[in-house]
C-alpha cells in the first residue's frame, strides 16, 4: 500500500512540476501587460490616430459625474471629432442652443506632443466649433490612461477622466 502511494505521488510530481514552471508569476503577467500597453500607447502617439474614452467628467463648479453613456473624442486625420457633455457657464452661447458645445467636428491646429511624466505623454491642440475655439490637453499615461482638460473661450474649464485606446469604428445602423 506505501509503495502504491509514493508512485502515485512520483508520477502526479512529475506531471505537475513542468506544468507549474510554464505560468508566469503574478508580477511577470501585469509586467507584459504595463509593456503592452505602453507600446500601444507610443504608437498611438506617434500615428496620430487613437481615442479618448471619457468615463467621468468634472465641471469647475458642481460635483464630478461619472459617465455612463459612451463619450469620447477621436483623432484622425488632423480632425477632431468631439463628442462629450458639457456643465458649466457660458459667457456667450447661442439663443436657444441646447446641443452640447463639445460635440462637434472640425480640423485640429497647434498640435504639439510633450514627455509627461513617468514616461507618459502631454498632448495639446486646439480646434474651433461654431463660434467658439476650443483648446484641449491630454494628460496621457504610459499605461493609456488619461485625463482631459478642456479650456474654451466663451465657457468655463471642464476635466474628464478616460482611457486612451485605439479607434474603433461606429456602428451604422
Amino acid at each position: 500500500m506505501k509503495k502504491a502511494i509514493f508512485i502515485g505521488f512520483l508520477i502526479f510530481s512529475v506531471i505537475a512540476v513542468p506544468a507549474q514552471d510554464k505560468k508566469l508569476s503574478r508580477k511577470e503577467r501585469k509586467a507584459e501587460r504595463e509593456a503592452k500597453l505602453t507600446e500601444q500607447t507610443k504608437k498611438l502617439i506617434e500615428d496620430k490616430a487613437w481615442q479618448f474614452n471619457a468615463s467621468q467628467m468634472l465641471p469647475s463648479s458642481g460635483k464630478s459625474r461619472s459617465l455612463t453613456t459612451s463619450y469620447n473624442v477621436v483623432l484622425k486625420d488632423n480632425e477632431v471629432d468631439s463628442y462629450l457633455p458639457y456643465f458649466g457657464r457660458a459667457y456667450s452661447a447661442d439663443y436657444g442652443s441646447t446641443e452640447s458645445p463639445m460635440i462637434f467636428k472640425a480640423p485640429i491646429e497647434d498640435y504639439s506632443v510633450e514627455d509627461g511624466k513617468k514616461g507618459g505623454y502631454v498632448v495639446k491642440f486646439s480646434a474651433k466649433n461654431k463660434n467658439d475655439r476650443v483648446t484641449y490637453t491630454f494628460q496621457i499615461g504610459s499605461t493609456g490612461s488619461a485625463s482631459l482638460s478642456v479650456n474654451s473661450t466663451n465657457r468655463q474649464h471642464i476635466s474628464y477622466h478616460g482611457d486612451f485606446v485605439p479607434i474603433t469604428e461606429k456602428k451604422k445602423e
